[in-house]
């Protein structure tokens, strides 16, 4: 995501004007989940910050000077998680997936370990290999993917290979394979891969389309309006001039400022971000510093 992770860490960019954490940490409180980690290393204030007050969710964190990796990441973690289960979920990825199910699942089969959220995928992500029975057989390949969201029991830590930097899938989860303790659930419901400026840029203006249409619900302080024909989420204290010209969906994000007679379309303008007069900006994200150009793939 560079460059835009130069000044903000991806947990912290937002979407659809609400810190993507703000998401993740809404769909576990809905959930019922009464207690969260954060995992901090890059800009770590900045997403404590995005983090935000949940109502009814505990939120601490945990902070790595140096990065251990999705399996090493528990070490520091330990002696915290007391309950029998705990659930995980990516900080790049906007999804909403049945926490309760995968829950479930984990519960249902007293020798599983962990239960993955899978999606149907594509040759951008590393297919997993599943079971009639429900049980993982392989990663590498397969007809569906790890969403990045997971349920385990506690057990599942006693199988790290020491301390240091992990990661989940060659480290922990792989050599469990062949005792058949690794079982995926194919979940449904929104899921959008915000790791890459392309994607981040594409799943935002597809969703604000998606709520004009009033199929997703509109964050608190934006509203979507309709100029020139195209959707425009805007947040209560962005300003954009009537004499500029939408040429495509937009959002405008916290403090941001469109001039006169600007032309603006496929546009994400992330907080503190302005739009000069008589400018044109199209498929482009934009912070205070710095521009994005992303033209159409097919252009």
């Amino acid at each position: 995501m560079r460059p835009l992770t130069l000044e903000t860490p991806k947990p912290a960019l937002p979407f659809l004007n609400r810190p993507l954490l703000q998401w993740i940490l809404a769909g576990l409180e809905e959930a019922g989940v009464q207690r969260a980690f954060v995992n901090l290393h890059h800009l770590p204030q900045a997403v404590r910050d995005a983090a935000g007050r949940p109502a009814r969710l505990q939120v601490r964190f945990s902070h790595e000077p140096q990065i251990l990796g999705t399996a090493g990441v528990f070490a520091p973690l330990r002696g915290l998680l007391k309950g029998p289960c705990f659930l995980v979920a990516n900080g790049d990825t906007f999804q909403a997936p049945d926490y309760a199910a995968l829950e479930a699942e984990l519960l249902r089969y007293p020798d599983c370990l962990a239960v993955l959220a899978l999606r149907p995928g594509g040759p951008r992500y590393t297919g997993v290999q599943l079971s009639q029975e429900g049980r993982i057989t392989g990663f590498g390949r397969g007809d569906v993917m790890f969403a990045g969201a997971y349920a385990a029991r506690t057990e599942l830590l006693e199988h790290l290979p020491g301390e240091g930097p992990r990661d989940l899938v060659p480290d922990l989860l792989r050599p469990l394979l062949p005792s058949g303790s690794i079982r995926g659930l194919i979940t449904s419901g929104p899921w959008e891969d915000l790791g890459e400026p392309r994607s981040y840029l594409e799943a935002s203006l597809r969703y604000v389309q998606e709520a004009a249409a009033g199929r997703f619900p509109v964050p608190d302080e934006s509203t979507v309006e309709t100029r020139d024909g195209w959707p425009v989420l805007r947040h209560a204290s962005a300003w954009l001039s009537r004499d500029a010209t939408v040429l495509g969906p937009v959002v405008l994000g916290p403090g941001v400022r469109v001039e006169e007679r600007a032309h603006l379309g496929r546009v994400l303008l992330l907080p503190g971000a302005a739009v000069g007069r008589q400018e044109r900006l199209e498929g482009a994200i934009r912070t205070p510093t710095l521009t994005v150009s992303l033209p159409p793939l097919d252009s």
